[in-house]
């Protein structure tokens, strides 16, 4: 195997400037196969032809980023292949891509996606093994592009090496980091010392398989952030399916924000990227951690309601739009006591 590193100097663009997001994760190629009628097991299903895309977290993130007017970069690992050709050139036009090429046997990742007949996913497979050829070499050499960035995010798709000195580093430079679990097997490889992460965004199920404990109501749920803020988590969100966002911070602010049921679901494959790029714009813009998971819900609803992992109607405008037609122009407070959540009265 050998690896590829493009160089500044082989990059038409110089480094970012601290007004940049930087992304480091993963760039697959997507593939979603809808299913005609009801699914059966251990037999042949009627589908759709397979719609394929560029995906992975960090670049998802990206692309909504930069169809957010975000000056963004993306650091990941793609093949020598056409696939890896084709994530370059589509990814490019939204952000500035360094791609670590791996040469060999290692070939692009692909994420595999069945859906049912309402977009929902049914099972989904991912071929991830190029991920496991980066090493934590890879970070160091890169310590002036992380230094410059504004703001860092960070998927758990490569190493734990590679996550460690990821958070090392953003740690040691006083760069904002947010950390994406992706799933409950990738979110295990983050380190126990999480001191450096300024927000994680996880699902209980995830939650759950890092802190080996039971996550069964919203009491536990938050009992479970504080142990993340114990561990050096500042901020803590955690998206309870299509329900509710649950947020807490290490200065005492916590709550959640119900999720209204959405007017249309077309597909419902990266919308946990969406959140993340909604509520990075929130962060990067300075609005409090009720707005930012806000923007996170807002831009779901603009992705679900089109069958792109990435919406390619997604805008700076049009997201302020569908958040003030769901949340209106001011924010909306909630506060925890004894179990139940209450809405700040205005004063």
């Amino acid at each position: 195997m050998k690896l590829k590193k493009i160089h500044k100097n082989e990059q038409d663009e110089p480094w970012p400037s601290s007004e940049q997001i930087l992304c480091i994760g993963g760039a697959n190629l997507d593939r979603k196969i809808m299913i005609k009628g009801t699914f059966q097991l251990h037999t042949s299903n009627p589908s759709s032809t397979s719609l394929q895309s560029c995906g992975g977290v960090a670049r998802n993130v990206a692309e909504n980023l930069g169809r957010l007017s975000r000056r963004v970069s993306l650091l990941t690992a793609v093949g020598d292949d056409a696939e890896g050709e084709f994530i370059i050139e589509q990814s490019s036009r939204y952000m500035h891509v360094i791609p670590l090429q791996v040469k060999g046997e290692s070939s692009t990742g692909v994420y595999t996606a069945l859906l049912n007949e309402h977009g929902e996913m049914i099972v989904a497979t991912a071929e991830m093994e190029i991920y496991d050829q980066i090493r934590p070499s890879v970070i160091f050499e890169n310590i002036p592009l992380i230094a410059s960035s504004r703001l860092v995010l960070l998927d758990t798709n490569f190493s734990m090496n590679v996550i460690a000195a990821t958070i090392h580093v953003c740690l040691e430079h006083q760069v904002p980091l947010v950390v994406s679990s992706v799933s409950a097997s990738k979110m295990r490889k983050l380190p126990r010392n999480l001191h450096g992460v300024e927000w994680l965004v996880c699902q209980p199920e995830e939650a759950e398989a890092y802190l080996g404990l039971e996550l069964k109501d919203d009491q536990q749920i938050l009992d479970a952030a504080r142990v993340f803020h114990k561990l050096g988590v500042q901020n803590v969100i955690i998206i309870c399916g299509a329900e509710r966002v649950l947020f807490a911070s290490q200065d005492g602010t916590y709550g959640q924000i119900p999720i209204h049921p959405f007017q249309q679901v077309i597909d419902v494959t990266g919308a946990d990227d969406a959140f993340i790029a909604g509520m990075i714009y929130g962060i990067t813009q300075g609005y409090p951690m009720e707005q930012v998971c806000q923007f996170g819900i807002s831009c779901v609803d603009l992705t679900i309601q089109t069958d792109r992992t990435v919406s390619d109607t997604i805008s700076m405008n049009k997201l302020h739009s569908r958040f003030q037609e769901l949340y209106g122009t001011h924010s909306q407070n909630f506060v925890f006591f004894k179990g139940v959540y209450f809405k700040k009265k205005n004063t």
